[in-house]
């Protein structure tokens, strides 16, 4: 099916290219490291995995985004658990390939403990960990908030009304993902997109960081599953109601 082939390439491309840019900041022996880098990194692999899998699936790779267009958007709701399941299989397969290929520079780096916190530790290139001092709460209102935002920019993008902006919507979308990540995105780790932290957090599970990995600081993994989700039907009412 090409639909579901496009949204498992596109969101394995995405993963791959995200948390590359994770890895590069994590691993990079001189500590140089940028939000501003990681931010950048999020929205050009936004925009490469669009150009990807956009002109055949429309280019969904969330679930928050394929469940808000089901609600909002007319998007058919039999096709939602084919993209959805494309998506976090794609999420899974692009962190697999990745740890594949840079295991041994994580090897290096932390001497084969494979840690979910601390100086060393290797989790955070693959799901998204919020610094310990920030609250679940917080967390939640960045996910929901920056969601929100995201749906909005791609409905308003991608609106029939809107065609300057819609014959380059997935530079649009790769902006807006920059953009909000530098705003708020340090508060939750960014993520934004369910399949993008369940795919890498569930294969970091299973590569040698154990099951902790969805039980540390009070089993935030449940953040980036559902407030996505909730930001997106969120961002898809505001646009229904106050903008279409």
């Amino acid at each position: 099916h090409r639909e579901f082939l496009a949204e498992f390439i596109g969101t394995l491309i995405l993963v791959l290219l995200t948390c590359g840019f994770c890895a590069e900041q994590t691993l990079n022996i001189e500590k140089n490291k940028s939000w501003l880098t990681s931010s950048f990194g999020s929205g050009l692999s936004v925009l490469v995995a669009i150009c990807v899998a956009g002109h055949v699936s429309g280019g969904h790779l969330n679930p928050a985004v394929t469940i808000a267009f089901c609600v909002f958007s007319g998007f058919p709701i039999r096709k939602a658990p084919i993209y959805i399941t494309a998506q976090l299989l794609g999420a899974f397969t692009g962190a697999a390939l990745l740890y594949s290929i840079i295991e041994p520079a994580i090897t290096q780096f932390d001497h084969g403990e494979r840690q979910i916190l601390g100086e060393y530790s290797t989790a955070g290139i693959f799901g998204t960990y919020p610094p310990l001092y920030v609250g679940i709460g917080s967390a939640v209102a960045s996910e929901i908030v920056g969601t929100a935002m995201l749906l909005l920019v791609i409905m308003v993008s991608g609106h029939p009304n809107n065609l300057p902006f819609r014959t380059a919507q997935g530079a649009m979308v790769a902006i807006g993902v920059t953009t909000i990540s530098l705003c708020i995105g340090y508060t939750s780790g960014f993520s934004l997109n369910p399949a993008r932290d369940f795919g890498p957090r569930l294969f970091t599970a299973l590569a040698g960081w154990g099951i902790d990995v969805f039980k540390v600081h009070h089993y935030y993994a449940l953040v980036p599953m559902f407030a996505p989700i909730i930001g997106g039907l969120v961002g898809g009412f505001i646009f229904t109601v106050f903008i279409d």
